[in-house]
């Protein structure tokens, strides 16, 4: 996460979606950078706006990334495929995508409830986030960093997770478009 009052903008670090590569670009121009541990990095609007804001005193307005809840769920399954992981519980390198997404289905799975969601929105389930573009829509999201820092912002290419087949049988893609509902329509309606 991080925060830039010259730009009057805070931008939220929504997991697997090309956060790392925005924070490299312009963390040098942030006056506050949260980037450790992962809860601080990837602090959510809830909890900026019940222990951050407050300090801040001031009313940025937010952008964040939102990516398509399938391919966000493939990420973290790619991600988690890597070597250093191998033989961890939190390892997908045995384990095929749809096994991955039934995981996600269980009920009562907390990583499930880490959705983008839930991370984007207030404790009333509202979603303040003014500037929220797709993750498939760089050329947006380089437009308006370009408009709103003045110039030109150069993404680095960082964080790129292995190739692996994300193929699901059509019902458990519905089930999950189901588990997801609110995932998918903040996705619709981001800037694309």
């Amino acid at each position: 996460m991080m925060v830039f009052p010259r730009e009057n903008l805070v931008f939220f670090a929504v997991p697997k979606t090309g956060t790392t590569a925005i924070e490299a670009a312009l963390d040098a121009r942030a006056a506050i950078v949260l980037r450790d541990p992962p809860q601080m990095k990837h602090m959510t609007v809830a909890s900026y706006a019940r222990s951050l804001q407050p300090l801040l005193k001031a009313e940025y307005e937010m952008m964040a990334v939102i990516r398509h809840p399938l391919d966000w769920h493939g990420s973290h399954y790619r991600y988690r495929s890597r070597p250093a992981l191998k033989g961890t519980a939190r390892s997908t390198a045995e384990q095929s995508f749809a096994d991955f997404v039934t995981r996600m289905l269980t009920p009562g799975n907390a990583e499930a409830d880490g959705s983008q969601s839930r991370f984007l929105s207030l404790r009333d389930g509202s979603c303040p986030v003014r500037h929220l573009f797709r993750y498939e829509a760089q050329d947006r999201i380089l437009a308006f960093l370009a408009a709103r820092f003045g110039g030109p912002v150069a993404l680095p290419v960082v964080n790129v997770s292995p190739r692996r087949a994300l193929d699901l049988p059509a019902a458990l893609r519905m089930a999950h478009e189901t588990r997801f509902a609110r995932c998918y329509e903040m996705w619709e309606t981001a800037q694309h």
